[in-house]
């Protein structure tokens, strides 16, 4: 009877460990889960998303490396004073635009010249094509006032790329190339 009771308690000491385990890892991919939804948020530039999610994980998992560095970045960029690139170039209005049957990089190009045009020489876009094979692609585009903004994601919707809001830039990627 002894023996019994000393295998029950065993057994019962294992089930119990395990049902914790199953649930720390259960736990685990829930704040993997809101990190990879976090870091999406980011990298899609919207960055106020990507805080609050962060935030989530690092009250979860405060030794949680890259939430730090991400976390650090965003914290960077909301500093007083500071303005992101996003908000510049949303201030920037574009009263016409004009391509037609222009690469990429020409429109590119063209859309700096724009935006320094309109904003009396304060705002010129820094832009970065990250795969050279969006730079090459053709497209036209007939539009009137509109932000900076939105030119830039009409361009980077009609080649098929994504835009990307850094600190100092806005690149142009594809999905392959997002997490490089």
């Amino acid at each position: 009877m002894k023996a019994l009771l000393h295998r029950v308690g065993v057994r019962l000491a294992v089930v119990t460990m395990m049902a914790a385990c199953s649930g720390a890892a259960f736990a685990a991919d829930d704040v993997n889960q809101i990190f990879q939804m976090g870091r999406a948020a980011y990298y899609k530039g919207d960055v106020e998303t990507a805080y609050q999610l962060l935030v989530q994980v690092e009250q979860r998992n405060p030794k949680h490396f890259e939430t730090k560095a991400l976390l650090a970045q965003i914290r960077a960029q909301k500093k007083p004073g500071t303005v992101s690139v996003k908000k510049t170039y949303e201030g920037v209005l574009l009263t016409k635009i004009e391509f037609t049957e222009v690469t990429l990089e020409e429109a590119v190009e063209g859309l700096r010249v724009l935006s320094k045009t309109a904003s009396d020489g304060k705002v010129i876009p820094n832009i970065i094509i990250k795969d050279p094979a969006l730079a090459s692609k053709t497209l036209s585009l007939n539009l009137r006032n509109l932000p900076l903004t939105d030119a830039i994601q009409y361009l980077a919707d009609i080649v098929g790329a994504k835009t990307v809001y850094d600190k100092h830039a806005v690149m142009f990627t594809t999905v392959a190339t997002v997490g490089n």
